[in-house]
């Protein structure tokens, strides 16, 4: 909770989020799939209970500079009230490489529906099939494909996916991604930017959105 209200503070509009499942079915918010990187503890999150991964502090190495009771791991229920109370948009990318249809992408849909805060969501995946099966169930809910490499006729792929939005990694976006992404009809969000001169390239390119670790001072780029 403490990045995102940092977050908040930097003036950002939306934050991004990775999502998995724990041993016991509960949908928590951590990038790895283990937390040895980013806790005081050892394991994978699939095989321990909400209770067992809520034992440890999350806080890396800003144990001396943040609250530790706002280091703690997070449903993602509770991302979804901390973004409806301070009107954030979320982008909350599902982590489950090894199930086709994402179990993990269902009850994270199932969640944002039960908020009423499909408008301002948008579920992204690499697990392009489990993104494609989301919609089956929950057509009101806006999906992105998200990919590191070149992609042949990637409109065409991504309708198979049924995906609205496009989530390249920064390097593989150009003016030609960015003429064919548009002439399709896609919405183009860049992953991950952190330097001035990347964000007003691809802001001269028109891309949708950009993801980024120093939103303080993209806001200030963007203001001037």
């Amino acid at each position: 909770m403490a990045a995102y209200e940092l977050a908040l503070d930097m003036g950002a509009d939306a934050i991004e989020l990775d999502v998995q499942l724990t041993k016991d079915g509960q949908v928590v918010v951590i990038h790895d799939l283990s937390i040895n990187r980013t806790s005081d503890g050892k394991g994978f999150v699939r095989d321990m209970t909400y209770h067992e991964l809520s034992r440890h502090v999350y806080a890396y190495k800003f144990k001396e500079k943040y609250d530790l009771s706002k280091c703690r791991l997070l449903k993602l229920e509770e991302v979804l009230d901390f973004a409806s109370k301070n009107d954030l948009f979320l982008n909350i990318e599902t982590k489950d490489y090894t199930d086709p249809r994402g179990k993990v992408n269902a009850m994270t849909a199932r969640l944002v529906r039960e908020f009423n805060y499909a408008e301002k969501s948008l579920i992204s995946s690499i697990n392009h099939n489990a993104v494609a099966y989301l919609k089956e169930e929950f057509p009101e809910i806006k999906t992105a494909i998200a990919f590191m490499t070149g992609i042949y006729d990637l409109p065409a792929y991504a309708r198979t996916c049924r995906a609205e939005v496009l989530h390249p990694i920064s390097y593989i976006v150009d003016e030609p991604f960015m003429e064919m992404a548009r002439g399709a009809g896609f919405e183009v969000n860049v992953w991950t930017v952190d330097n001035i001169e990347e964000l007003s390239k691809l802001q001269k390119l028109g891309v949708t959105g950009i993801m980024t670790n120093t939103p303080d001072l993209f806001c200030e780029a963007l203001n001037k």
